[in-house]
């Protein structure tokens, strides 16, 4: 980080990603090589991780902040602070407050980017990266991190790293890099493989750029232990699942015209396989009528069979503290309808909220915690409270599955951690379990090369 300006982190959480950017920011100030930084960082980070790690140890202590969201964006052009955090959401509001400013020839009070958690920007299309982009001519300094850098393909990578470098590595055309490394394996062109060569050049590109630390190679981790029950649906909700599935493979076959019918019957499965189901959405509605009707839209009940799997899974610990994932709505409804007004952290759930369930959790003082993954899936450490996870909606997304696990499953927690998956049998659940455990690999695979590269130039 202090040698190379256009250099990342890929460590697995535990590994002080947070406390390696500290130690860079403080020695590249006082030897008067950088202004400040501006951090980008999930919301929660922003309020809890970076705050609470700059006070924590006294090597930092020295290292002023700021939080520009609401209250605070004044802050900006105040006294200038050693390092300004702000979410990917505040990017629009910063891009017009820099250009307005600069314009008025005041002087940008940082010139170092840092990401911390840099998969945010892997929608090379995504308009966070595109502001990002245009304010590059700012930083002389560019570092990304994260512990999960190409949680779905490489193709998320090239946007990652064009933040870095500006296209030195991968081009500065996200199409040409797509056409040059991947071919399109389906008719409408949205699943991209790998050419057979390009696997080992991606990994050989980037690797002189990051760093990859993986926990299991450098520290003591606790045991994991992945648990997968099977959830029996009943004989009703089979058979509604299936002429659901019926409708998904039907549009599938259908062609092109038949895309979002396909997804939105996926989407049904899904649903269906949790419990609980959303009507449909009229169709010819207006976007700003389609928005109100989701606010209001009904929910269908189909059966209870995987919220009795959790019951049955919390009377077997026996008051031990489980941290519980859902992914819709109507999944966190359900689960407090029958446990009570359990606490969770979602959508609606205030910063100064989250921190507190966050600190009673860790005391041990929350026998049950909801989490949407989405919202906690960065920068929590919460491995003092509990060694149970239950994954009660299963995810297509194994960014948020293994940055959700890595909340509990981290350096510091005592004892074994348990993983409990609710799995309705024969459904789209099994689908999601099989093709995580795919993704994974191909994680894996990115980070051996990253490595072994490293190692054959003494990069280590």
């Amino acid at each position: 980080m202090l040698s190379d300006p256009e250099s990342g982190l890929f460590l697995d959480p535990g590994l002080g990603k947070t406390s390696i950017s500290l130690a860079s920011i403080k020695i590249l100030k006082y030897a008067s090589r950088i202004k400040s930084v501006l951090m980008v960082a999930p919301l929660t980070v922003c309020y809890n991780t970076w705050p609470d790690e700059i006070n924590k140890w006294s090597n930092f202590n020295c290292l002023s902040s700021t939080i520009l969201h609401d209250q605070t964006k004044d802050s900006l052009w105040g006294p200038r602070k050693d390092i300004y955090l702000i979410n990917p959401e505040g990017l629009e509001w910063l891009h017009k407050e820099l250009l307005s400013g600069l314009s008025q020839g005041k002087k940008s009070p940082f010139d170092v980017l840092w990401i911390d958690e840099s998969t945010k920007f892997k929608n090379h299309e995504s308009a966070r990266f595109d502001l990002l982009v245009d304010m590059m001519p700012l930083f002389k300094r560019r570092h990304i991190m994260t512990g999960t850098p190409a949680p779905k393909t490489l193709i998320d990578l090239w946007s990652q790293v064009y933040l870095l470098d500006e296209g030195k590595t991968f081009g500065k055309n996200f199409y040409k890099f797509r056409s040059k490394y991947f071919q399109a394996n389906d008719w409408n062109k949205y699943d991209w493989q790998l050419k057979d060569f390009a696997e080992g050049e991606i990994h050989d590109a980037i690797s002189p750029k990051v760093l990859d630390i993986s926990a299991d190679d450098h520290l003591n981790m606790p045991d994991k232990i992945s648990n997968y029950i099977d959830v029996h649906l009943p004989k009703k909700a089979i058979e509604q699942y299936k002429a659901m599935e019926k409708e998904f493979f039907v549009a599938l076959d259908e062609g092109e015209l038949s895309a979002d019918a396909a997804a939105q019957a996926m989407g049904k499965c899904h649903q269906i396989s949790n419990g609980r189901v959303y009507e449909n959405i009229p169709e010819d509605l207006t976007e700003d009528e389609e928005r109100e009707f989701r606010k209001t839209r009904k929910v269908i009940p189909i059966h209870t069979a995987k919220v009795e799997a959790l019951q049955r899974l919390v009377d077997e610990l026996n008051g031990k503290p489980l941290l519980v994932s859902y992914h819709f709505r109507h999944d966190l409804l359900a689960i407090r309808e029958a446990f009570g007004e359990v606490p969770y952290i979602g959508s609606g759930v205030s910063t100064s909220e989250t921190r507190r369930l966050i600190g009673e959790w860790n005391k041990g003082n929350l026998p049950i915690l909801l989490g949407h993954p989405a919202a906690m899936a960065h920068g929590l450490n919460m491995q003092s409270g509990g060694n149970d996870i239950c994954i009660f909606s299963l995810l297509w997304d194994l960014e948020l599955y293994l940055q959700f696990i890595a909340r509990v499953y981290r350096q510091g927690v005592t004892g074994t951690v348990r993983i409990h998956h609710l799995v309705s049998k024969n459904t789209i659940d099994e689908v999601m379990v099989r093709r995580l455990g795919e993704r994974d690999g191909n994680q894996k695979t990115l980070r051996m090369a990253i490595r072994a590269y490293r190692d054959e130039h003494n990069l280590s």
